[in-house]
């Protein structure tokens, strides 16, 4: 749940975001560092339960400043993942790297140009550094070490929120007026919507997702 606006006249926006047809299962093949990593992953490029709700689907609400306090985004590398494995960052944060593996990770972001934003070396657990989300777009990270490793940072300048593994999102004290809302997601896609938020009350809106 996240909140924002002031003392205007506000409303909450409540949503869920789905897909019809649900991919098999898929794990990935760990190819080294077996023992740190296990034998295989799981491909975490699309998370759905069995309706069809489809979590790290990130909703953004066109033009809506953050609020003034908010969480500071980190990474983490844990068994050979990234943890989490979406989210979405103010620009101009401090994304803050960390490690909890006893393994060599070499944390590569790409920006959405396919430019090198950063590139760091986690060579053992307990190691943090921080490094500027400067300007917006999808950030894509990925390990130089271990090729299945990938996550996602949306860095935007308009607020936005990521849906649970249930598919679904909640925005409360949102200025009452005409909002147009988009989502994002690494391998499906959903045209914009415009709703209107009522003061007081509860707008409800679905994404449906497709193939990219």
């Amino acid at each position: 749940m996240q909140l924002l606006g002031g003392t205007q006249e506000v409303g909450t926006i409540s949503g869920v975001v789905t897909m019809d047809a649900l991919p098999p299962v898929s794990v990935l093949e760990v190819t080294t560092d077996q023992e740190v990593c296990g034998e295989a992953v799981q491909d975490e490029s699309i998370i759905a339960d069995d309706g069809g709700h489809v979590g790290n689907a990130v909703v953004r609400v066109t033009g809506l400043p953050w609020p003034t306090e908010v969480n500071a985004p980190s990474i983490d590398n844990v068994q050979c993942r990234f943890e989490p494995h979406v989210q979405i960052a103010r620009t101009g944060s401090q994304l803050l790297v960390t490690s909890q593996d006893d393994t060599l990770h070499s944390t590569h972001s790409y920006d959405d140009r396919n430019r090198t934003d950063f590139n760091i070396a986690m060579p053992f657990s307990g190691l943090e550094v921080n490094r500027p989300l400067r300007r917006p777009g999808v950030v894509r990270i990925e390990c130089d070490s271990h090729s299945w490793m990938r996550g996602w940072v949306v860095v935007s300048n308009d607020f936005g929120i990521v849906t649970g593994l249930d598919g679904t999102f909640t925005i409360e004290r949102v200025p009452a007026g005409v909002h147009e809302l988009t989502v994002w997601h690494e391998r499906l896609s959903a045209q914009p919507q415009t709703i209107t938020v009522v003061a007081g009350e509860v707008t409800e809106v679905t994404f449906n997702l497709v193939q990219s």
